[in-house]
């Protein structure tokens, strides 16, 4: 054995990971213990509905979510179901889609999926052809409305998604950025037309969701998003990254910022009472909300329509 091993601190396996904040090394058994216990730290504090979503788009995050979910769920009081929003990206989300139908079926859970195509009446590709505007943006506007669509269906109120601790962080710097105090209570709280979100990973760190799928055997080769670019987020991840190198615990304390405002000024903080879109009726900060401004539909010539 090589005198150069590194072992477990809490029992005598090889270590696989090195947690830098605490400074302790765990063994795959205990680093997957330490992942699920977060989530169940976290699912303690939050009232579950009898059926909990999943937002499952078959990539790491979401199917390390998917896959500790399944793990506990004897321990929860809730049914859950995955659910898939099919873009429709040539070349891109028949693998995925695979990846997560597949993983459904392994882990035994309902699988539902909602595409762009069926609900709009385009892909995200046609879309995107017919725009100026960035297909992140597009694609962000019409997957929120397209999964409450599926979470009503399926009669669902909350749903978790697969955010890890560094998603926080990178967001939270980019709120404090822009300046804009909306965003912190975003998807919080209770609405009559929205399902709630919640984040189970909000305390695992992007390396530990990824050790987790690798060491439960579900971690896949797929291929990027082709409209994937770089932007102010990558920008920040670089940058945090590089704090966190420096100083351990700074994207733990970066991520739980934001939670702890919403813990202290989520009752007294009034957020912008929805109007209702004057054209499909969901809704929106104004209006006419952006699902129907993407789609062309404020307009009398729907430029999604036109001939290409």
């Amino acid at each position: 054995m090589a005198d150069n091993q590194i072992f477990c601190e809490k029992c005598d396996k090889p270590a696989v990971y090195l947690d830098r904040e605490q400074g302790i090394h765990l063994c795959r058994n205990h680093l997957k213990e330490s992942v699920e216990d977060e989530v169940r730290r976290y699912l303690k504090t939050i009232r579950l509905p009898e059926t909990l979503g999943v937002a499952f788009s078959g990539g790491k995050d979401s199917t390390a979510l998917l896959k500790v979910l399944s793990e506990i769920r004897s321990e929860l009081p809730c049914r859950i179901i995955a659910l898939t929003v099919d873009e429709g990206i040539e070349g891109y989300r028949q693998d995925t889609i695979k990846a997560a139908t597949e993983t459904c079926l392994i882990l035994e859970v309902p699988h539902e999926i909602i595409r762009f195509q069926d609900l709009y009446g385009y892909s995200l590709d046609h879309l995107v052809s017919g725009s100026e505007r960035n297909a992140c943006t597009i694609c962000g506007i019409l997957r929120r409305r397209a999964l409450e669509v599926l979470a009503q269906k399926c009669s669902i109120s909350m749903i978790a998604t697969g955010h890890n601790q560094d998603d926080h962080a990178q967001t939270a710097l980019m709120n404090a950025i822009s300046g804009d105090v909306k965003k912190v209570f975003t998807g919080y709280g209770s609405s009559s037309w929205y399902a709630q979100r919640i984040k189970p990973f909000v305390c695992v760190s992007e390396k530990e969701v990824t050790l987790y799928a690798l060491l439960n055997g579900l971690f896949r080769d797929l291929p990027e998003c082709p409209y994937a670019v770089s932007s102010l987020r990558g920008e920040v991840r670089t940058l945090l990254y590089q704090y966190e190198k420096n100083h351990p615990g700074a994207m733990r304390n970066a991520a739980q910022c934001e939670e702890n405002i919403r813990a202290k000024l989520g009752g007294t903080y009034q957020q912008e009472a929805y109007k209702t879109c004057s054209i499909c009726g969901w809704p929106g900060s104004g209006i006419i909300c952006q699902v129907c401004m993407v789609l062309g539909k404020d307009t009398h010539l729907n430029p999604m329509t036109k001939e290409k």
